[in-house]
């Protein structure tokens, strides 16, 4: 598995926290990879 940095802005970051806070993930990791996969299935050829 790779690794990638990325940085957000303070308001993301605290809609994270919520959604973390609230049960619906696990950590920040596991939002950014939901995010990712959604971007990749929109956008497959």
């Amino acid at each position: 598995m790779g690794l990638v940095h990325i940085r957000v802005g303070k308001e993301i970051k605290k809609k994270m926290e919520e959604l973390i806070e609230r049960g619906m993930f696990s950590n920040q990791a596991e939002i950014v990879r939901e995010g990712i996969r959604e971007v990749l299935l929109k956008y497959k050829k």
